[in-house]
């Protein structure tokens, strides 16, 4: 018997992709990261470890875990998150397959 999965995911988040879109002021094509859809998502929260481990990436600011989307695992560099008002780069993703979760660090986007 496989087993059930609940929802226990509490926050909502917007999942943001690298495309093409339109200016309204100029109707121009220009690049952007438009909404893909909404992403449910669980705070776990950083150590200290996690904040220094990169010397010449970003700093880590949130550990999030999410359902697992094999799209975002493949093409990171493609993705960002919107959580409020502040915009994440996606810097490193772990994926737990047997619970079908992925653990995003995340920073700002410089």
């Amino acid at each position: 018997m496989t087993k059930r999965q609940v929802n226990n995911l509490k926050w909502n988040a917007e999942l943001l992709k690298l495309g093409e879109t339109i200016d309204p002021e100029t109707d121009r094509v220009v690049m952007g990261y438009p909404k893909v859809r909404d992403l449910k998502y669980n705070n776990i929260g950083i150590t200290a470890a996690d904040k220094f481990t990169f010397k010449d990436a970003n700093e880590i600011m949130k550990k999030i875990e999410t359902r697992l989307d094999r799209d975002v695992e493949e093409n990171q560099e493609e993705y960002r998150l919107k959580i409020k008002e502040r915009i994440y780069d996606i810097e490193r993703i772990y994926v737990r397959e047997d619970d079908r979760i992925m653990e995003l660090s995340l920073s700002y986007v410089s």
